[in-house]
């Protein structure tokens, strides 16, 4: 099983960003130093729906016997993860953006999920 005090903290670090660009994305957006429009707000609205959903789905697998279906879960959200913190380090370096704080943040749980689901193996049920 997974730890649920780093479960905590991953789908809440999730769920902070996910809130603040579905309710606020204007905000977020000049913290990264991004041009405003409504094409800005949509993307950010669709980018905060998609973190609370994967926050939820990292939260509910938590306590979940290393089976197939959450080794699949967590190896979906590893990829998205990993995505986003290569797009943040992306912006960061070639686009100007604020992104280097969001960049560690992904990092770190990039990394944590990487560890639980291959140095610290459990039994596969």
């Amino acid at each position: 099983m997974v730890n649920s005090k780093r479960a905590l903290t991953a789908t809440t670090l999730m769920g902070l960003f996910g809130v603040g660009w579905l309710v606020m994305p204007d905000v977020l957006a000049r913290y990264w130093r991004m041009a405003p429009g409504e094409n800005l707000n949509y993307m950010g609205h669709r980018y905060g729906a998609l973190l609370i959903g994967l926050g939820v789905t990292v939260w509910l697998a938590r306590n979940a016997l290393d089976t197939q279906a959450r080794r699949a879960v967590m190896i979906g959200a590893l990829v998205s993860l990993v995505l986003t913190t290569a797009l943040s380090l992306y912006g960061a370096l070639t686009l100007g953006l604020n992104a280097w704080p969001p960049f560690a943040v992904e990092a770190v749980l990039s990394a944590g999920l990487a560890w639980v689901l291959f140095m610290r193996r459990e039994p596969v049920v």
